[in-house]
C-alpha cells in the first residue's frame, strides 16, 4: 500500500566504531571469568579430593583418591561461563570470549617465560606434549559446548545447558584422554567412568544458577530463548 505522501524516516545504525567497542564492553565479564576458572583449575591442580577415596565404597576400581584434585573439580565452570555467555550474546561473541582468553593465557605465559619467573616449563609446571594436549582438548570441549549450545537453545529452558555442559565435558574427558603419552590401561577406563560422573554431575547442578539467572540475564534481540 502507498504511504500516501508520508515520508519515511531512516533509522540510523551505529558505526563500525562504536559496535567494536559495545563488542569489547561485552568480552570484559566472560573472558574475565574464563580466564580466572583456567587459573584456579591451575593453581589447584595439585591439591588433591579427599573425598574421592569414598568411590572406593562403590567399586575398589573407581578409587580416585590418587588422582583426583580440585582442579578438575573447578574446571567444568568453565562450561557454565560459556553457557550463560552464549544464552546472553550467542555463539559467535561467546567463541570470540574464548579465543580472547586463551590469547591472554598464552601472553601471560610468554611473559612469565621471558622474565625467567618460571626457568623450564616443563619441569616445575608440566610437560610441553601435555599442555598442549589439554589446550586442544579444552578448545574443542569449548567449541562443541557452544554449538550445542546455540543448537538447543530454546523450549525447555533446561536442555541447551544441561546437554551442552554435559557434550563439552565428555569431548574434553574423551580427547584428553586419548593424547599420546596418556596411558591405555584398566585405570583409564576407570578414570573416564570418574571423569564422566564429574561432569554429568557439573551439568545437573549448574542448571541451578542458570535457573536463578534466567530473569537477570535475558537473550538479546535476534537470540532464542526461555
Amino acid at each position: 500500500m502507498l504511504d500516501s505522501g508520508v515520508d519515511r524516516v531512516p533509522v540510523s545504525r551505529p558505526g563500525f566504531l562504536a559496535r567494536l567497542v559495545t563488542a569489547l564492553l561485552r568480552l570484559i565479564v566472560p573472558v574475565a571469568a574464563l580466564c580466572a576458572t583456567l587459573a584456579a583449575a591451575f593453581l589447584l591442580r595439585e591439591v588433591p579430593v579427599a573425598e574421592a577415596r569414598y568411590l572406593a565404597s562403590l567399586d575398589p576400581r573407581l578409587d580416585a583418591a590418587e588422582w583426583m584434585t580440585w582442579g578438575l573439580v573447578v574446571l567444568p565452570a568453565v562450561f557454565f561461563i560459556l553457557n550463560i555467555t552464549s544464552r546472553r550474546y550467542g555463539p559467535a561473541l561467546t567463541l570470540t570470549a574464548a579465543f580472547v582468553a586463551w590469547l591472554l593465557i598464552g601472553g601471560a605465559l610468554i611473559l612469565v617465560l621471558y622474565e625467567g619467573l618460571i626457568v623450564d616449563f616443563s619441569e616445575e609446571v608440566v610437560p610441553y606434549p601435555e599442555a598442549a594436549a589439554f589446550a586442544g582438548a579444552m578448545a574443542l570441549a569449548q567449541l562443541v559446548n557452544i554449538l550445542t549450545f546455540d543448537w538447543l537453545r530454546g523450549i525447555p529452558w533446561w536442555k541447551a545447558p544441561f546437554l551442552a555442559a554435559l557434550m563439552g565435558g565428555i569431548a574434553f574427558v574423551v580427547t584428553f584422554s586419548m593424547r599420546p603419552t596418556a596411558p591405555w590401561d584398566s585405570a583409564l577406563i576407570a578414570r573416564l567412568i570418574v571423569e564422566a560422573g564429574l561432569y554429568f554431575s557439573w551439568a545437573l547442578l549448574q542448571l541451578v544458577p542458570t535457573g536463578m539467572l534466567r530473569r537477570t540475564i535475558r537473550p538479546l534481540s535476534g537470540f532464542g530463548g526461555a
